[in-house]
């Protein structure tokens, strides 16, 4: 279980620094002035090694945590139970 927490670490570590080692699409001169053409979901292109790098470890990251916070419960689905309410008494009348 430590070995895993370690490695969920590093792999946030690696994955920040490769998130912010990217480079934007539109970083030319011209993006920055606003001569690049607005587009709905971006500029479309090929995915660079960096980019599926990023990928990669966001996939590995959502399964380690699952698996961690499977294993924290040691494997049992949590069950939630009806929260009870003491009987409510009836005032007095006056």
């Amino acid at each position: 279980m430590t070995f895993l927490i370690i490695l969920h670490f590093l792999i946030s570590i690696f994955l920040i620094g490769a998130i912010l080692l990217q480079v934007g699409k539109g970083a030319s001169m011209g993006a920055s002035f606003g001569g690049g053409v607005p587009t709905l979901f971006g500029p479309s292109g090929q995915a660079t090694p960096l980019g599926k790098l990023i990928v990669g470890l966001a996939i590995l990251f959502i399964c380690l945590t699952l698996l961690i916070g499977t294993l924290s419960l040691g494997g049992k689905i949590p069950q939630v139970e009806p929260k009870s309410f003491p009987s409510q008494e009836k005032a007095p009348s006056k």
